[in-house]
Formats: structure tokens, sequence, C-alpha cells
């Protein structure tokens, strides 16, 4: 039925590489809730924790190093410069311990001179003679009272500086050399140091600082939720492309893909032929997606098209038994007998989702109960289609399923249609693995964004090694909505179904209807 093919699960480092981006954008791009939440989330940790931290207060007074020797221009330059050079050298002075104590004594607050400093930064703006104090405190009246108390302290302690401790103007030298040189010196006659900018009293808080916070912490969080999807994108081995199965499968062909689709989740069966239109208009994707695993399952082999194959999957859950139901279903439509034959003697499901008995089938055939034609069943609605159920569930299914006689009554089955097994899952138990080598193979079914490449790569490997047919995969419960569509390449969703049962597409409806409008227009004006 066609050549075995190898088995790839892993790839090279740049397809790892590339396979990890897209892997991560289809998860940022399917949690993108996650995202606004922890920006959100994020936002009001930060507006929480501001709220729990003390307000601080800062205050800001300002002195200058200045001069009153406005007679040369010469002499004023020198001064210029000379203040401000003496205005960095007095920053180490605003911060010494006798500042504070004197500015702590003139407030009387109950500080010492390390908790005072520990309250005070000062700065020398560039290319300037200012000196900027800058008070931070809990209290905003504090925090003024501080910061002019502060400049006045430096004031008097630079003069005690210049002065050499002697505040008072000193005589006039008889020397009239040393009263030159006396007066041309611009540290003891032309500079000083006085309050320019009185502090005001703080009506904000400076910290916490409220909307910096906020952003803080959603980023913060928007960096973990980040780091959480990179993290669940990199242990992420869902199949979640057409290009990744094809990866896995090697040369073996996807026959089809089913539409995830409430109609399923409602009956589990296709309508029938005979089911009401509007129904089958609601169904017209999920139809056809059958129809067109029907054909491709029919022309993998024109000569010898596969007449007796198992449906299974990796693992329970992931619909095999809803695609072996609606593929036997397609496959009656088209005329010929069908014969569904409930394998999986574990979990059968196959009769009660079409609504015949249970208690009787296959394994009463092969214990010689009774015969196939007295337990066979004729599906309700369903015309050509005939239901095989696995009857009582045998303490012993794997021995039933590679009996002798089951394999007889498969080939008289198989003489008179095509019998279709629903077989268990090719992890849990070989039971399948052994039924694909016996007949014409076996018909995967891999569930979108759900079985992995490491289920699907051994799944296939067992079959290979016990030299099964692999028939091809169905990839089920495929996304037809948002960016999820896309990535399986599943455009279904533009296609309606019309009142006379062909499908056509959207825009010939929306034609279709515009073209009768205008005629119906033209008919009542009388052209």
């Amino acid at each position: 039925m066609g050549e075995k093919n190898p088995v790839l699960i892993d790839g090279t480092t740049s397809e790892k590489s590339s396979g990890l981006v897209e892997a991560f954008v289809r998860t940022v791009r399917r949690r993108w809730y996650l995202l606004v939440a922890g920006i959100v989330v994020g936002a009001l940790v930060g507006v929480g924790v501001s709220a729990l931290q003390p307000r601080v207060y800062a205050a800001d007074a300002t002195g200058i190093v200045t001069t009153d020797n406005n007679n040369s221009i010469g002499l004023a330059s020198t001064t210029d410069t000379l203040a401000k050079s003496k205005a960095t050298q007095y920053k180490s002075l605003a911060i010494s311990r006798g500042v504070a104590e004197d500015a702590i004594k003139a407030t009387g607050y109950d500080l010492s001179p390390q908790q005072a400093l520990g309250m005070v930064s000062v700065a020398v703006p560039l290319d300037t003679a200012q000196i900027q104090v800058t008070i931070r405190s809990h209290d905003p009246d504090s925090a003024r009272e501080l910061a002019d108390a502060w400049i006045k302290a430096l004031a008097a302690n630079v003069e005690r500086v210049e002065t050499g401790g002697n505040t008072a103007a000193p005589e006039k030298s008889q020397d009239s050399e040393d009263s030159e040189e006396a007066q041309a010196d611009p540290a003891n006659s032309v500079l000083k140091f006085i309050e320019y900018v009185q502090a005001e009293t703080p009506t904000s808080p400076v910290s916490p600082n409220v909307k910096l916070n906020a952003a803080l912490g959603a980023l913060a969080l928007l960096v973990v939720v980040l780091l959480v999807l990179l993290l669940q994108a990199f242990r992420d081995r869902s199949i979640r492309s057409v290009e990744i199965l094809r990866e896995v499968m090697g040369n073996s062909p996807l026959l089809g893909t089913i539409p995830l689709s409430d109609a399923l989740r409602e009956s589990r069966l296709l309508p029938s032929d005979s089911g009401d239109a509007t129904s089958r208009r609601r169904d017209f994707t999920l139809i056809e997606s059958f129809k067109e695993l029907r054909t491709n399952l029919q022309f993998m082999n024109p000569d010898r098209p596969p007449r007796r194959f198992v449906v299974t999957s990796c693992l329970p859950a992931d619909g095999k038994s809803t695609v072996a139901d609606n593929l036997a279903i397609a496959l009656a439509q088209g005329g010929e007998p069908i014969y569904l034959v409930d394998a999986d003697l574990r979990r059968p499901t196959v009769a009660k989702s079409f609504g015949l008995i249970e208690d009787v089938g296959l394994t009463d055939v092969i214990i010689g109960r009774a015969e196939e034609d007295d337990v066979i069943q004729q599906a309700h609605a369903y015309p050509n289609l005939f239901v095989l159920a696995a009857g009582h569930i045998p303490p012993n299914p794997s021995e039933i399923l590679a009996s002798e006689r089951f394999s007889a009554m498969i080939d008289r089955l198989a003489e008179k249609g095509t019998v279709i097994m629903d077989a268990p899952p090719l992890l849990p138990v070989s039971d399948s693995a052994i039924l694909a080598t016996r007949f014409d193979g076996a018909l995967v079914v891999v569930e979108a964004g759900n079985t992995t490449r490491d289920q699907l790569g051994k799944a296939l490997q067992n079959l290979d090694q016990v030299n099964a047919q692999l028939l091809g995969a169905v990839l089920n419960k495929v996304p037809t909505k948002g960016s999820e569509a896309g990535y399986y390449r599943y455009y279904g969703e533009n296609y309606y179904y019309d009142e006379s049962g062909d499908g056509s597409s959207g825009r010939t409806k929306r034609s279709r209807t515009k073209r009768s409008k205008r005629e119906s227009r033209k008919a009542a004006s009388g052209v």
C-alpha cells in the first residue's frame, strides 16, 4: 500500500530555533490576555506598594557666593570665576557635622547630626556660584524650616572659614603695600555667601512616586509573564501547525483536517442526507471535511483502495472514535456498504453514538455465541451503514483481537463492503498496531494543539516496529477562527451550504443576492 516512512522528531538547531520563535509567537497570541492581566496586576501592585510606603516631602533652599565689588570689570570677572570655584568648595562644607549641628540648634529639632545629614543633599548647578540644599522629611513644614536653617548655618560657617574665625572688620594697615594687597585679595574683601532663595513648604510628596512604581510593577510582571510564556513555548511539543505535523509524519500523507465544531459536541455524528437543510447548512464545513477525507482515502491507491483498516490515535480523547464514526457515514453516503466495527474492547463507544444495542456484538461472534449477521445492526438514518458493536467487555481484549476468528470475520465483511475498525489508542496498548499488520493499515488521528511530537513519533515507531502500514494522518479539532486557523491552513469558514446542497463561496452568494435585488428593482420599474 505504500513505502515505509522515517519517523522525524527532532530537526536541526536552526529549525528548532525558528520553531521556538514561532511557538512563542503563537503562545503570546493565544495567551494575550495573560499579558494584559500581568500589566494590570503589576500596575496595581505598584500602586499598592506605594500606598504602604511613608510619604517623603522635599524642600529646597538656595544660597549664592557673590561679590559687592563692581568697580573694575577685570576684578569682577576674576571674582566671578573665584565665586564658582568657592561654591564647589563650600559643597563639602555644607555636608559637614558643624553645619548640621548649627542647623539643628537653630530649629530646635530632636535630631542627631547623623540623622540630619541623612536628610540633606547638596548640589551646585553647573557653571553657577549657587549651592542648593534639599531636605527630605516626612513632615513638609520640618523640611522647609530645616532647609532655611541649613543655608543660614552654611553662611555662618563660610564666614568663619574665610575670616579665620574673626568676624570683625580688619584694622587698616600702616603699611600701604600690605593694605593694597589685602584690598586686592578677593577672598578677604570681595566674596561672601548669602541666602538666595528661601524654601517653600512642599505640597506633594516626592516619594513614593506612584506613577513610576505602577509603571515598574507593570513592566516587571509583564517580563515575568513573557518568561513564563517563553518557557511554556519551549516545553510545548504539541502539534500546532501543519508544518510540524508533516515534519513528524515524513512522507506519509495528511489525508484530511477536521474542524473544531460544536455540532460534534452535541451528537458526534454528521447529519444524514435526509436531515433538514438548516442543520446541513450549519455543518457544511464539517461535512465537507469528511468528504475530503473520504476522497483522499479512496484515491490514495485507486487500483487497490483500503477496504479493511483501523482508525486509531496516540492517546484516548484524541477523537478517533468520532472520526471513525463520521468517516463511515461519509463513505456510506457514497452508496457502498460500510461496516463499522467497534474494536476498542476496553472503551467501546460506537453503538452508543448511533443509539444502537450495546450488549451484543463482536465478542459474541468471536466466542461463538452468535453469528455476525445476527448482531450487525443497521444504523438509523444512514443507509448502507452497518454497525458491529463491541458487545460485553472481555477480560482479554488483546487475545480477542489477535484471534483467527476475528480475522476471518473481518475478511468475510470485507467481501461485502469496506470495513472500518475503531481501534484502541497506539500508546497505551499494542492492539491497533497488531491489527494494522493483519489488515490494510492504520489511519492515525492527531488532535491539533494537544497531541505532541513525541507522542506521535512514538506511535509511528510502534507501527513501524511491527511493519504495519501507515495509511496517513487525520488532523482533528482544527481551529477555524483566530490566528490558530492560519497556522493549520484551515479556511473552511469562507464557504457556506445552500439549500440545493451545493457548496459555494460567500462572495458568490453575496453577488447572487445583489443580482437578484437589481432584477427585482428593474421588474418593479417596468424596465
